[in-house]
């Protein structure tokens, strides 16, 4: 597996764009420190990008209340946030996407491959709308391509396609929201993997497609898959694809996973590839499961959360030693009352009930959101964020959305948390609409 930073320069060069897909929910009153548009501290959000219903008008470099770079009230300190709340946020590779209470949707980020929506494969530096869409319920970014839901169940998706992922038929990328699967993935609409795609169907049997070389797909093949492709579950729950894996969760709180098993991401105590789904033993109560790089994590049904995989960064929450993997689920100590779990790259964070956030694992990006760069084996409070609904993490970002519809996001650079290049933000900085 390559490196994080090394995937990030191949990236930069428009070869490869990664992330971790995440579930939307609901979501601003009490505001943690806020960060000015290009670095500086006080109370500057990010501006938003062209002028959508009430908002601010900024741009990339100008001089628009608000936009990155720019000499308007966001690069002094002051806050424009005129737009619509945020309903639900997903943090994907290099991009990030939010859905508005209005039912429109906009992304900012690398826009290689068409993964922002809006018609081009420009970078956008501020919450840009999605071309077309309106009314959606539900969005979903990854680290190759994004989707949204509608309130008829029907998906709409963009973006890199060049392993069937979409779940079209083609391979062909696609800048515009396009109809990829009709009315019927009504269980939590998709899962966004790294190159490919998993849904759960109305009668509880579960389907993947898109790249297949590890046995991600689930169908005993190692065969790409440009359509939705049974895996042969039946009362399922909750379907993940992460990085080169997947899981379901069952309706009885068992987990089945398959595909890439090199640090023990599987949870059978072994390091065996699997091309089809195999009990994770011992593993029951779990509620919802989350896949990163080579990492999975449970929260189980009691509010406590058990993790596996690798650890050389921590990403276990164990607080021991950073270089043992665990190839059974263990337990993260210290974690109670959690209400939702979202898993990056090599790092994971969880929303306590009442609203606040921890997380750990890798932290080079500030993905942590605890103000350093340091890596954390165990559960470490996000500070001075409060009232939080809804959390998603990408590859090394993450984001929040607060009970009033503010949305904060912290971490790498490379997917404009800060406004641009050489903004890594290692606290929650607030992104306006």
């Amino acid at each position: 597996m390559l490196s994080t930073r090394v995937k990030s320069l191949l990236l930069w060069r428009g070869i490869w764009v990664l992330g971790v897909a995440a579930q939307a929910g609901c979501s601003s009153a009490a505001l943690p420190e806020q960060h000015g548009a290009t670095g500086g501290t006080g109370a500057g959000v990010i501006g938003t990008a062209g002028s959508g219903a009430g908002g601010a008008v900024s741009s990339a470099g100008g001089s628009g209340a608000g936009g990155a770079g720019g000499s308007g009230a966001g690069g002094s300190g002051g806050i424009v946030n005129a737009g619509p709340p945020v309903k639900a946020v997903s943090a994907g590779g290099y991009h990030t996407c939010a859905l508005l209470t209005d039912g429109t949707v906009r992304c900012w980020g690398y826009g290689q491959g068409g993964v922002l929506g809006n018609g081009t494969q420009a970078n956008q530096t501020a919450p840009t709308p999605v071309v077309g869409l309106s009314g959606a319920e539900r969005i979903f970014a990854a680290y190759t391509d994004s989707c949204a839901q509608l309130g008829d169940g029907t998906m709409l998706c963009w973006g890199f396609n060049k392993n069937g992922q979409l779940g079209d038929g083609t391979t062909t990328e696609h800048d515009l929201p396009t109809a990829t699967l009709g009315p019927v993935l009504l269980h939590g609409g998709v899962s966004l993997g790294q190159y490919h795609s998993c849904g759960v169907w109305p009668d509880g049997s579960a389907s993947c497609w898109g790249g297949n070389y590890a046995g991600q797909v689930g169908d005993g093949t190692k065969v790409d898959r440009d359509t939705p492709t049974a895996v042969g579950l039946t009362n399922v729950k909750q379907v993940v694809a992460g990085d080169i894996q997947s899981c379901a969760v069952l309706l009885d709180g068992t987990v089945d996973c398959w595909g890439y098993n090199g640090f023990g991401t599987l949870g059978d105590g072994t390091t065996t590839d699997h091309l089809t789904p195999a009990p994770v033993p011992g593993l029951m109560g779990v509620a919802q499961v989350g896949l990163g790089e080579n990492i999975a994590c449970a929260l189980m049904n009691d509010a406590t959360v058990q993790c596996w995989g690798a650890n050389n960064y921590g990403q276990l929450g164990s607080g021991a030693n950073t270089n043992v993997n665990a190839a059974r689920p263990q337990a993260v100590p210290g974690l109670a009352q959690v209400s939702q779990l979202s898993v990056g790259d090599n790092f994971a964070c969880v929303l306590i009930a009442g609203g606040t956030v921890r997380c750990w694992g890798y932290n080079a990006y500030g993905q942590l959101g605890d103000g350093t760069r340091d890596s954390r084996s165990s559960a470490t409070p996000v500070p001075q964020l409060t009232d939080v609904v809804q959390i998603s993490s990408g590859t090394t970002h993450a984001c929040a959305v607060t009970s009033g519809g503010t949305l904060l996001c912290w971490g790498d650079e490379l997917a404009f948390v800060g406004g641009g290049p050489n903004a890594n933000r290692l606290s929650p900085t607030v992104i306006a609409f």
